[in-house]
């Protein structure tokens, strides 16, 4: 890949920062559901912090693609983790509204939401796929990312429970023992997700392994 080429995909990643930033600023939408837009749990949603993950991951990436040489499979598989965050938090997210009514309008929704849940996870899978200088993943390193994907939302589900359980107050319905219907089905929605996301994060980068971007060049 040409490094006109290169600079081109940066500028594009340091526009998503930017957009991202900007949605993360103005969004509003934590009133959506709950009627609650305090800093503290408006920062308790996954989709807030995938975000943010997204963006520092960006920037990381973007100063790699500037240099000569491929982007380290480290580094690409913390891409693909992270992209399978956003997606998975898009994709839950459009559940939500399909279980509250809201099929078919989506565009109802603050446009700062509509970026975080929607946008991004598209622009997060467009880059993986087609960025340049991305190697791909062995088979042994592919099913270590899947399994360390699980390490950042486990942690956020510990986390998340206690603080519920001290507040009286969560971020989804799913991670609540009294809205989800028990300690038992909050588990059984947690399994559930990290099936989900390990399966996200396999199919993302199988795609990725066919993109022309991980194809090895002479």
């Amino acid at each position: 890949m040409t490094r006109r080429a290169r600079i081109a995909t940066a500028l594009l990643r340091l526009i998503a920062v930017a957009v991202t930033g900007w949605a993360l600023w103005w969004r509003a939408d934590c009133a959506f559901v709950y009627g609650t837009c305090s800093l503290r749990n408006l920062a308790a949603y996954f989709t807030i912090e995938s975000a943010i993950l997204f963006g520092l991951v960006a920037l990381v990436s973007t100063a790699f693609l500037l240099r000569t040489g491929p982007e380290p499979a480290w580094l690409t598989g913390v891409r693909s983790v992270v992209a399978a965050y956003v997606v998975v938090s898009g994709g839950v997210f459009a559940v939500l509204m399909g279980l509250a009514g809201f099929t078919g309008s989506e565009f109802l929704v603050p446009m700062s939401s509509r970026i975080l849940h929607f946008v991004l996870p598209a622009f997060a899978l467009v880059d993986l796929l087609v960025a340049p200088g991305s190697p791909a993943l062995t088979r042994r390193l592919r099913v270590t990312v899947a399994l360390s994907a699980l390490v950042f939302p486990l942690g956020w589900t510990i986390f998340t429970s206690i603080r519920g359980a001290l507040t009286d107050w969560y971020p989804y319905f799913f991670i609540s023992p009294i809205a989800a219907g028990g300690v038992g089905a909050v588990v059984g929605y947690c399994c559930g997700l990290a099936v989900l996301l390990v399966a996200v994060v396999l199919a993302v980068d199988a795609l990725r392994g066919t993109s022309p971007a991980a194809r090895p060049r002479p």
